[in-house]
């Protein structure tokens, strides 16, 4: 059993509180040791600090929040909860820092993005603690709001707004930072194409005797580019979009400033050499609630947030486990901990043990929205009773409904049950408008409203929420055209040939905005095909029947119109025999005893044979399709069969191609890509080779993206 420890060790881990962790010592905090949660408007606080620290370091944060929410246009409401952990001292906050190198790093605080929490560390007995909560807040608001900022910037913005102070109604932004002033007048700076240079994993940014001038330099560079200099400052906006479009290293750097490197230098370092350096100065309208919720944490709890904190960073924190199971132990019905172990087992493919501890968790923890959330997200991905899914992702939301990843989940086991109630759109809508920019729960929204056949509203989230992403965009147009190709097959099959000639003409102006757009005008030009041929079809049919009553000059007239509408195929073919025998009566025919029952002709065989042979699997499965429109029964079983073979092909294409893509977006680094296609694509695959190439990318996605 997972949960399974000796005697010995739940004597250590509890009374001794320290056992080796792959060489190292790992020391759990003792029992005794006094941890409170405390909550304001918009986080939640988990300190050892005592209350006056912490709730200081709280209104100081709620109070650059409001500052922020009047001043800017940034987008500051979370869709997770931010969990913020406030240290006594160093001393106990050095077993929960982010190593670099196998070391805890030289940090004194650091913020973690994730998909279902934020969160942020920092020590409360450092010369200014809510400095430290500014620039590691800071950090989150980038993330929020800008896409792929670049290491020297984004750290540089968060010092920027380290010095943030309100005095009475005034507020102060940007004030210079003495100690970064002392390192740069003091020492040689580093040249700005390196500095430009320098990622997450650089020495620069994580040695202790380095990353000084890097944090120093990158504050002053920010704060001249945003204060010094209106031209540089338009410049940097250009180099911020080129980055976020991907480009990157010299050649963003090139066309936003325009190759000078070497001018830029000197601007800085005369900016540098000023006796006074400018800031925002302003007012602004605060009121705060500073009535905050403060309770006891019980050891247990405390346990499972700080191995929450440590289950998410990057390298991994094997100690981890050992936090979850004392908690565990020592309370064996709190959810939160059982839940994390389940998560644990998932990691690992143990998925038998995982199903049992999430149905343990959400047992033994009925309110705990992350607990359940996890258990309905478990079963989405792995499997189970599509009621039980949805009922406990729709508690989920209810428990806390500002949880978007619950919603998104919802919205998406809707989309792929094909639910097309009312509770699905509303969960769909509500992930959309809480993650706007989450392409995602679009795409879900999109799914829902083509399967209701709502096509004004998703044509109309298309074009609205995907202006930005052309790719994302694109492939929603297929989904449309997909859709429209679709309903005019079933208008088709029950003999509505107008009204799927109609549906098609709505598909025509998108089709160039569309992800394969050749392809695209070949599935509708085949339809349209379709169409005609039925079309001149029932002409036909109408001639033979006009034709046994003996009124020839009818049936000629319903032949012609069959052939005016299709000129090739058997349906032409055998009009032509008809017409034939109605204009040379004398000659012998064997159309008298003839039933139409079209095959495939040797061409149309041909066609299908070169398709298939040059691997142009798309286009094979969209003929046949459309050829077994108008094929007679004894040929149908014929052309489902190679139908099936083709699909598996043409899925194993798919796989390929999106494969690819998700290794492309993780070489440029855009890891949340990475796991939005990856999570799309093993939604389409069962347990094999292929599934388990995925689910390795995706989970070194995922570490990437949890690295701080």
């Amino acid at each position: 059993m997972i949960l399974k420890r000796s005697i010995a060790t739940l004597v250590i881990a509890v009374s001794a509180h320290s056992l080796p962790i792959c060489g190292r010592e790992l020391s759990l905090p003792k029992p005794t040791q006094k941890w409170f949660e405390v909550r304001t408007a918009n986080f939640r606080f988990f300190s050892n600090a005592g209350r006056p620290a912490t709730r200081k370091v709280a209104a100081d944060l709620e109070e650059l929040r409001a500052v922020l929410a009047e001043l800017t246009d940034y987008d500051l409401q979370s869709t997770v909860p931010t969990y913020i952990f406030v240290f006594k001292r160093d001393r106990s906050f050095l077993p929960y820092k982010v190593l670099y190198e196998g070391r805890p790093a030289a940090v004194s605080g650091y913020f973690i993005g994730g998909e279902q929490a934020n969160y942020i560390a920092t020590i409360a007995d450092s010369k200014d603690a809510s400095a430290i909560i500014y620039h590691e807040y800071v950090h989150y608001v980038a993330k929020n709001n800008f896409w792929n900022l670049p290491v020297w910037f984004s750290e540089g913005l968060a010092q920027f707004y380290e010095s943030f102070e309100v005095v009475g109604d005034t507020v102060h932004i940007g004030l210079p930072v003495v100690r970064h002033l002392i390192v740069l007048r003091g020492a040689v700076p580093i040249p700005l194409d390196q500095l430009f240079a320098v990622d997450r994993f650089s020495e620069l940014y994580n040695e202790s005797d380095r990353k000084g001038m890097f944090y120093s330099q990158s504050w002053a560079l920010v704060h001249y580019l945003l204060l010094g200099n209106s031209e540089r400052r338009q410049q940097l906006g250009n180099y911020l979009d080129l980055v976020r479009d991907g480009v990157q290293g010299d050649e963003a750097f090139n066309t936003a400033f325009s190759g000078d490197y070497e001018s830029l230098t000197r601007e800085l370092r005369g900016y540098l050499r000023a006796l006074r350096f400018p800031s925002i100065e302003t007012t602004a309208d605060i009121d705060l609630d500073k009535e905050f919720e403060i309770r006891k944490m019980s050891y247990a709890e405390v346990l499972y947030r700080l191995g929450d904190l440590l289950a998410n960073q990057l390298p991994e924190r094997p100690e981890r486990i050992a936090y979850f199971e004392t908690a565990i132990e020592i309370d064996p019905e709190y959810g939160a901990p059982i839940s994390a172990m389940a998560v644990e087992a998932e990691n690992k493919a143990n998925w038998e043990a995982a199903r049992t501890l999430h149905e343990r968790a959400a047992r033994t923890s009925p309110g705990d929205a992350m607990v359940l959330f996890r258990w309905g997200e478990f079963m989405s991905r792995r499997g189970g009773p599509i009621e039980t899914a949805v009922a406990t992702l729709a508690r989920s939301t209810e428990l806390d409904p500002s949880f978007a990843p619950a919603w998104a989940t919802l919205a998406r086991v809707y989309a792929d049950a094909g639910e097309t109630s009312e509770a699905a759109i509303e969960a769909a809508r509500k992930a959309h408008s809480m993650r706007p920019s989450d392409t995602m729960a679009t795409r879900d929204l999109v799914r829902l409203y083509l399967r209701l056949d709502r096509r004004e509203e998703a044509v109309s989230l298309i074009e609205e929420a995907l202006r930005s992403v052309p790719r994302e965009q694109a492939e929603a147009w297929t989904l449309v055209i997909q859709q429209d190709l679709k309903r005019a097959h079933d208008l088709l099959q029950s003999d509505h040939r107008q009204e799927a000639a109609e549906r098609l003409n709505l598909a025509d102006p998108i089709v160039d905005r569309s992800l394969y757009p050749q392809m695209v005008r070949q599935n509708i030009d085949w339809t349209r095909r379709a169409i005609d041929e039925q079309t001149a079809l029932a002409h036909y049919e109408r001639a033979q029947l006009l034709f046994s009553q003996d009124d020839r000059g009818a049936a000629r007239e319903a032949l012609k119109m069959s052939l005016e509408i299709i000129d090739d195929g058997p349906v032409a073919f055998s009009s032509r025999q008809l017409l034939d025998l109605i204009d040379h009566p004398d000659q012998p025919s064997a159309v008298g005893t003839m039933t139409f029952n079209p095959s495939p002709t040797k061409q149309e065989i041909d066609r299908l044979n070169k398709l298939i042979v040059e691997k142009d699997f798309e286009n094979a499965l969209e003929y046949l399709e459309a050829m077994r429109l108008r094929v007679g029964i004894e040929q149908q079983e014929w052309l489902d069969d190679r139908i099936r073979e083709i699909r598996r092909a043409v899925d194993y294409n798919r796989y390929v191609d999106q494969y690819n893509r998700a290794v492309d977006f993780y070489n440029k680094q855009r890891y949340e890509e990475v796991v939005r296609v990856l999570e799309v694509l093993l939604t389409t695959l069962t347990e094999g080779r292929e599934s388990d190439s995925v689910k390795a990318l995706l989970d070194d996605a995922l570490k990437a993206l949890d690295s701080p």
